[in-house]
């Protein structure tokens, strides 16, 4: 069990990672935007940092360097990107 959470969480710190920059690179931000109603780096911020937790678990239990190499990954990931998007949602509107 443990392993596999290493490999979900390793894979949902790449999908974190395509969401930002398919929002930050295209129009679908625009779209999110009108459909919605709320800007999408804040949720995008809220599932970062819940896989940031969860990838903080995941260390805990990691039994080999293979899974152990995915979770710290993850974690310098997720967190660089948390970083990123915080002060995007935080300070974004100072800039406009």
């Amino acid at each position: 069990m443990p392993e596999k959470l290493s490999h979900f969480v390793f894979i949902l710190s790449f999908i974190c990672l395509g969401l930002f920059l398919l929002l930050g690179f295209s129009p679908l931000y625009d779209i999110y935007l009108d459909k919605v109603g709320q800007r999408p780096f804040s949720v995008l911020l809220v599932i970062t940092v819940s896989v940031f937790l969860l990838s903080v678990y995941g260390l805990k239990k990691a039994e080999n360097w293979q899974s152990g190499f995915h979770v710290l990954f993850s974690i310098i990931l997720s967190l660089f990107l948390s970083s990123v998007l915080a002060i995007i949602v935080f300070f974004g509107r100072l800039f406009m």
